[in-house]
């Protein structure tokens, strides 16, 4: 059952719900430095530029008319179930679910790299995991403490990510040379069927998700107003601290096909020295910081809702009897996350996360365009324009790009990514015998 908002309860005001999505849908541009190395120069750019476009802006107008119809805790698991019943609403949802837990291991992951990169590049395994577990539990301790908490952190952290981007995009940008886009610069072994398809893969990471913090409708003010709005002003600042900062690392850093996660470090180094290196390598740290944070919160909303319909155990319904925040999601995604990020390195964690997101967007966008057929008298705050003509357009583009990434994707993710997107009919038929035998 969905909870209702609280009258009483503090929510995120506008410009808090902007800082808050900037947090958890860009954070920065630290961690896309290695599509450089995966897809070659030129393909980077145009791909970041392209799924803006054609990726970015559809998926701003959908879930922007779906959040203003329908603004319930739980987001799009609420959606889906609307859409299609309670059975395909857990599916979809534990699929969303599970894309965001792949999505949240990254960035502990990241904040490791960029730490160890000047502490000690060769630092063992057990060392860098335990630094990733510290970040992954100081999180659920954070979140616990509610949005009273987390969002003037959200309001601290932007500012602290953008600054020194501006200072790298004002010292920088007489440098970036346009001819070097003139040709390809494939990678060393690289076909470009597959640069493509990386470059297609880091345009989902960075222009996707904007669903996530739907999912923390009654945290927000005004959701039905707010929420569209913030969206459109995420996605301009998303696409100016993505493009620039890279063109003039690429410019700086001509060794392409070496860029690693931390790159940038690199070239701040260059470009202003050890001070401003660590300046930048401080506002990577606090991006990856609070873009788990931001994702905590929404994945723990959206967990306690499947829950809340009888899908899971009881205990991940619990809520903290001070704080009012889903305790039992919070500390259940941190068991998990601690585990993903010890099997599974940053490039694995990306594509398996991203490939098994493919059949999750299609199904979205599909959703997107049903509900304007069975519930066309549902009131929309916001509403995509251009009668019926606009909204299958944002639903036909993005979808043929979808289809391409999950074709082509490298043969070498799929026995990772098949079993789980099959995972949540296995848990729906074990988890229902289960209760069968108890009761």
């Amino acid at each position: 059952m969905v909870r209702k908002n609280s009258t009483s309860k503090s929510k995120m005001r506008f410009w808090t719900t902007v800082s808050a999505m900037f947090v958890i849908y860009c954070g920065g541009p630290y961690g896309i430095e290695d599509v450089v190395a995966q897809s070659g120069p030129t393909l980077a750019i145009f791909g970041l530029l392209f799924m803006a476009v054609f990726w970015g802006i559809p998926g701003v107008l959908q879930n922007s008319e779906l959040i203003s119809a329908i603004p319930m805790e739980g987001g799009v698991y609420q959606w889906y179930k609307k859409s299609w019943g309670p059975y395909w609403g857990f599916q979809l949802g534990w699929l969303e679910w599970l894309t965001w837990m792949f999505d949240a291991a990254l960035y502990p992951t990241l904040l490791t790299e960029y730490f160890i990169i000047f502490i000690w590049p060769e630092a063992p395994f057990i060392l860098s995991w335990g630094l990733t577990l510290s970040v992954i539990w100081l999180t659920v301790f954070i979140n616990i403490r509610g949005i009273k908490f987390v969002g003037p952190l959200f309001n601290i952290l932007i500012w602290i990510q953008i600054v020194p981007v501006i200072v790298m995009i004002y010292y920088g940008i007489g440098l970036i040379d346009l001819n070097v886009y003139t040709s390809l610069h494939l990678p060393l072994g690289t076909d470009l069927t597959s640069a493509m398809v990386l470059a297609l893969i880091f345009g989902v990471w960075n222009f996707s998700g904007y669903s996530g913090l739907a999912s923390a409708a009654d945290e927000i003010e005004n959701t039905e107003t707010n929420y569209p709005k913030a969206l459109i002003i995420t996605l301009i600042l998303s696409v100016v601290i993505y493009v620039i900062p890279l063109m003039i690392g690429i410019a700086v850093d001509i060794r392409w096909d070496l860029w690693g996660e931390a790159q940038l470090n690199l070239v701040a180094l260059a470009l202003g020295g050890t001070a401003f290196a660590w300046w930048f390598n401080l506002a990577a740290q606090t991006s990856n910081f609070g873009l788990i944070n931001g994702e905590m919160l929404l994945m723990s909303h959206l967990l306690k809702s499947i829950s809340d319909d009888g899908h899971l155990p009881n205990y991940i319904s619990r809520s903290h009897s001070n704080y009012c925040t889903p305790v039992g999601a919070l500390v259940a995604q941190g068991l998990i996350l601690s585990v993903m990020t010890m099997s599974m390195n940053f490039v694995d964690l990306l594509v398996v996360g991203t490939w098994i997101s493919i059949p999750l967007y299609i199904i979205g966008f599909f959703m997107f365009i049903s509900l304007r057929y069975t519930h066309p008298d549902l009131p929309r705050p916001f509403k995509v324009p251009g009668g019926l003509a606009l909204p299958w357009i944002t639903v036909i583009v993005p979808t043929f790009i979808a289809l391409f990434i999950f074709i082509y994707t490298p043969n070498q993710y799929l026995l990772e990514s098949v079993p789980l997107l099959l995972s949540g009919f296995v848990f729906h038929w074990f988890w229902n015998r289960f209760k069968s035998s108890k009761y």
